[in-house]
């Protein structure tokens, strides 16, 4: 039986589609770790065209698109066999970002995983702060887990970890032998306290570029993640609220950056106000269609595989990218952090 090449598959698409009153141009096809993705360029069609077409195509089929920003669309079709990705996959990605840039390690690189192009890879300067949400099974934990092993061993950067399940993601970072991990913050109250000395920090540093006549502050990063926000703002919003937004919104200049993850991204956890400020989304599989519009705009989140399959939103496209995110294992983590 011959093979059925990407493009054999992208051409007859084509065919199909204009069979159902849709004029596309097949132009390329990319194996991403979760999907087959086909695009095609505009022409004589309607995005109500297309939505008929391809309700028909996936009810059939299995077939899925999105309308791209350039005004073509995008056809996909979900593979058998994911491609997972490790934190190992990841390194080279960062190692070669921070080799290209004089500044590699001061901006501190971070790679969110692989998608359709090849690996996503980012900083802080680009990035600033950082929002995940994911339900239970999707991915979040390794996913956080990995960016700060990432942090640790590819930047200058400290970390301070606020985990208010007593510990129970972050407690392994207490083996730090680096003094790199500034502090694991297991309840609310030490959260809060630990928020503060992040603004603290921020505000002493401001005064410090006053007097230099800097811009921007130029000594080692500090990088605050929060593994459950839900838990805070349940206990102590008012006073989280505060210092997330002064954090997000100053933070930039003076070398404080945001890492904030949720399973339960409801409007009352996620508020606008966070959600505004930390302009970098990892959306990973979210319990329902409304959890995904509060952290991306789109209910995609909803639909999407457990195990690290999420969709990036960067500052620099308006294009949602989707990646299966890394997953590292407690063994990798204490080999970082006692080596």
């Amino acid at each position: 039986m011959a093979t059925v090449t990407l493009e054999m598959e992208g051409k007859d698409l084509e065919r199909v589609l204009g069979q159902l009153g849709v004029g596309a141009t097949y132009i390329d096809g990319v194996e991403a770790p979760q999907e087959f993705r086909f695009n095609f360029s505009g022409g004589w069609y309607t995005k109500t065209a297309v939505k008929q077409a391809m309700d028909i195509l996936n009810s059939r089929y299995g077939y899925n698109y999105e309308i791209n920003t350039s005004g073509g669309f995008t056809v996909t079709r979900q593979k058998k066999n994911r491609q997972f990705v490790s934190c190992g996959d990841t390194v080279n990605s960062i190692k070669e970002a921070v080799a290209n840039d004089p500044n590699g390690k001061q901006k501190c690189y971070l790679c969110f995983g692989k998608g359709a192009d090849g690996y996503i890879t980012t900083n802080f300067d680009e990035a600033v702060h950082i929002l995940i949400a994911g339900t239970t099974g999707s991915g979040k934990s390794s996913l956080l887990n990995s960016l700060i092993m990432q942090i640790l061993c590819f930047s200058t950067a400290n970390v301070i970890l606020i985990d208010p399940k007593n510990g129970a993601e972050f407690g392994l970072y207490e083996q730090d032998i680096h003094d790199r991990v500034e502090h694991v913050a297991k309840d609310t109250q030490d959260a809060v306290k630990w928020l503060k000395v992040a603004v603290n920090i921020m505000e002493q540093r401001y005064s410090e570029m006053s007097r230099k006549g800097l811009k921007k502050y130029d000594g080692k990063s500090i990088i605050v993640v929060i593994d459950e926000l839900a838990d805070l703002m349940m206990t102590s919003k008012k006073e989280v609220e505060e210092h997330i937004i002064r954090i997000a919104q100053k933070g930039r200049a003076a070398g404080i950056h945001l890492i904030v993850a949720t399973q339960d991204p409801r409007a009352k956890v996620v508020t606008g106000l966070i959600k505004y400020n930390l302009p970098t989304k990892v959306c990973l599989k979210t319990a329902n269609a409304q959890h995904s519009m509060n952290i991306i705009d789109v209910g995609r989140g909803a639909e999407l595989l457990d195990k690290g399959d999420g969709l990036v939103k960067l500052p620099s496209s308006p294009d949602l990218i989707r990646a299966q995110t890394p997953f590292i294992t407690d063994e990798e983590i204490i080999n970082c952090l006692t080596h």
